[in-house]
């Protein structure tokens, strides 16, 4: 016996793909994922090796505080999202669905910030790779709605393919906003001589300091105590140069910028 005819996905998808390169996109590729899956929240990220786009955010999450999401972690929180890291090794040009995987969001700055407070509670990836780009689109489900189950992570699947066909050629058609997606651990010569006179655990340390972690949440993090955080945030001062916190993110950022300068 077939499977029931689903009138509403059909009119959904013909909806995305309506309004492909047009303002309504975010609106469509939601009512899509509400449809198909369950979900209560949608992102869409554009990932380079230098380069992370934030192509949309919508659902059911108040327009503040996904705004304040998804500008946090294009500035800051993605270094701490080691589930990137980890696509790069799997992603293809099949769309591949991920389920949440705690193991590698161990950060608790991280959960904090993208879970606890934000009353979200589960988290379905859909990530397809072009050449040296990731498109991950980020299917999230609130606290009230509870975590997917093995139905939705199948219905997942089903959706990937026209979610992630439709969500690159809306990223083809419109310009994007640019932020730093390498951390400073990787960058390397973007970031100049300076972050590498910096050792491992310095390193370690400066990561969640940018990302506006206190010495008590970057111990516990770390397994480390406050006052060898203490001891290594004056070294890290001392290094770059740098007397507060703020200049340390504009030092940051002013490497950064440097290098991609140099690059273009």
């Amino acid at each position: 016996m077939s499977a029931p005819r689903d009138d509403g996905m059909f009119a959904a998808l013909a909806r995305v793909v309506g309004a492909i390169g047009g303002p309504d996109f975010a609106d469509a590729a939601f009512a899509l994922a509400e449809r198909g899956v369950g979900a209560d929240h949608l992102v869409v990220y554009l990932v380079g090796r230098d380069e992370l786009r934030g192509l949309l955010t919508r659902g059911k999450l108040a327009p503040r505080i996904a705004d304040t999401l998804n500008q946090r972690y294009l500035e800051r929180y993605h270094l701490l999202d080691q589930s990137l890291p980890s696509l790069w090794d799997v992603a293809g040009a099949t769309p591949l669905v991920q389920p949440f995987d705690a193991r590698l969001q161990a950060s608790p700055a991280y959960h904090a910030f993208f879970f606890e407070h934000a009353g979200l509670c589960d988290k379905l990836a859909v990530v397809t790779r072009r050449g040296d780009c990731l498109l991950l689109c980020s299917l999230y489900r609130l606290a009230a709605s509870g975590p997917f189950d093995d139905t939705d992570f199948a219905r997942a699947r089903d959706l990937a393919a026209p979610l992630a066909a439709a969500a690159w050629l809306h990223a083809d058609k419109v310009a994007l906003p640019l932020a730093p997606a390498a951390a400073p651990a990787a960058a390397g010569g973007d970031a100049g001589g300076l972050l590498r006179t910096l050792s491992r655990r310095e390193m370690d340390v400066c990561r969640r300091l940018l990302v506006g972690a206190s010495n008590e949440g970057v111990a516990l993090d770390l397994a480390i105590s406050p006052h060898t955080v203490r001891t290594l945030r004056k070294r890290i001062y001392k290094k770059l140069g740098v007397s507060s916190l703020g200049d340390l993110f504009s030092k940051y950022r002013g490497l950064v910028a440097a290098g991609a300068a140099r690059r273009a």
